[in-house]
């Protein structure tokens, strides 16, 4: 091989090398941009989640824009004026006269109907014998007039005014597992058990579960209890 020939060859394997060495650049590989997009979203995530957290036994803890977003306010529970009040449907089953009605309420509620007696009707009869598989007592009213039997009619019951705790209805959670209220606990806000007794249109009597004076959530609860959800059964950051 002439010399010429060989000094040829090294140039073309060098040239060669050179463009193998450089190469295509490499396309931006798709899978890194999702990651870094799935790492921007579960920033996100983490950002949305910053402003509320839930310790067992303490409550949630909500920064204070968390607070104004959603609208949280709270009160004093208070000492006030209330009677007993509330409103029952009953069912004609005796034209009369007097027509005779019934109606089903709670045990609780049958002790206050004996009570109570409403002005435009009369109480008959609680037949604590007789109670259905919810533990309803059937309540035999006189009724005015001359309904027909089958028809309904809703009768009020309204007793005397005595001072109680009570609370905005605002502030009452209810739920398929009781009646609630988030009770300010330091920083935190506890969703806390409570039994209620009178009521009117406005305040409701707390006769278990909070003292006068306990400062409580009174608006947002249904917000308050949808984020406490979010972070101990959906997967939320829970501290």
């Amino acid at each position: 091989m002439s010399r010429v020939r060989f000094f040829l060859l090294v140039a073309s394997a060098c040239v060669a090398l050179g463009v193998t060495g450089c190469g295509e650049k490499k396309a931006p590989s798709a899978h890194g941009n999702d990651e870094k997009e799935a790492e921007g979203h579960a920033h996100g995530e983490a950002e949305s989640e910053a402003g509320a957290s839930f310790k067992d036994g303490q409550g949630l803890s909500l920064a204070p824009a968390t607070r104004e977003a959603i609208g949280v306010k709270t009160a004093e529970v208070e000492e006030r004026k209330l009677a007993r009040a509330f409103t029952v449907t009953a069912t004609v089953f005796d034209a009369g006269p007097p027509a005779r009605a019934l109606t089903l309420v709670p045990p609780e509620l049958a002790d206050e109907l004996e009570r109570l007696q409403p002005s435009e009707a009369k109480v008959l009869s609680v037949r604590r014998d007789i109670s259905t598989a919810l533990t309803q007592i059937e309540v035999v009213l006189a009724l005015p007039g001359s309904p027909k039997v089958g028809t309904t009619r809703e009768v009020a019951f309204r007793g005397a005014e005595r001072t109680i705790a009570a609370v905005p209805r605002s502030a009452l959670l209810r739920s398929a597992t009781g009646t609630f209220v988030y009770v300010v606990n330091g920083a935190h806000l506890l969703r806390t058990a409570v039994k209620t007794g009178a009521s009117d249109d406005n305040f409701i009597e707390i006769t278990d579960g909070l003292y006068s004076g306990d400062m409580i959530a009174v608006s947002a609860v249904e917000e308050l209890w949808l984020t406490e959800l979010r972070l101990t059964k959906g997967g939320g950051h829970s501290h």
